[in-house]
């Protein structure tokens, strides 16, 4: 239902397949290994659909995004804050950078540009998704079972993605907000093998130091349903 409401872009069914396998790993009291789930998920969305590999750049930036978010982001809350859980706006500041961190340089492959401002736009929406996902759901399931009141039960949805398309396209108007460049393959391929340096750096002192064990670090499954929509 999920699927036939959203469409079978790329996102969604990263997003479906990572709550399913969430869902599933929480009923048998299992943890998740974010590699693990990372390279299964990205097998299976392939063989669902292998034009992704070659013509889906949505594919590949959800990916890149979620490996940042699952992989990037604890190593960074381990060097920064250690045993300590993080506050939710310095989790949700790390989680955001390294996103970015991982889609820049196939951003400014693909489209020879990137936004100034494109951390503020992140702050002020990426906190609101999961509510906004949850009254469109219920406005939904209204019209569908209720349809006297699906209008009424509507609006708070509607109110919200308001404010998040209004904001958007206000900050989309900013000027010189834009830097336009062109990241040849040799360039993104570079600066994805220096991100790829550091993390196994930060992981490999971080093992030395004892605060992990092994590279796939194990998040419960709790984490995880945070994590499927950034």
């Amino acid at each position: 239902l999920f699927l036939l409401m959203t469409g079978l872009s790329a996102s969604v069914v990263r997003a479906a397949l990572v709550t399913l396998l969430s869902l599933l790993a929480w009923y048998y009291g299992r943890t998740l290994r974010p590699l693990l789930l990372i390279a299964l998920v990205a097998a299976v969305t392939a063989l669902w659909n292998p034009l992704y590999l070659w013509s889906d750049v949505g594919w590949y930036l959800s990916f890149l995004a979620f490996f940042g978010v699952l992989i990037l982001a604890p190593l960074l809350n381990k060097r920064f804050f250690g045993t300590t859980e993080p506050r939710a706006i310095a989790g949700l500041l790390t989680e955001t950078t390294s996103a970015l961190l991982l889609t820049i340089p196939f951003v400014l492959y693909i489209f020879s540009q990137i936004s100034l401002i494109a951390m503020v736009a992140n702050m002020l929406v990426v906190p609101l998704v999961p509510l906004a996902m949850l009254l469109s759901l219920i406005a939904g399931l209204a019209g569908m079972l209720v349809p006297v009141l699906g209008g009424w039960l509507a609006l708070p949805a509607n109110y919200l993605l308001t404010y998040l398309l209004d904001l958007v396209q206000l900050i989309s108007r900013w000027p010189y907000v834009l830097i336009k460049r062109q990241l040849p393959l040799f360039g993104m391929l570079f600066l994805y093998g220096c991100l790829m340096g550091v993390m196994v750096s930060l992981w490999h002192k971080q093992r030395q130091t004892g605060k992990i064990t092994e590279i796939e670090t194990e998040h419960p499954v709790e984490r995880t349903f945070q994590m499927v929509n950034d």
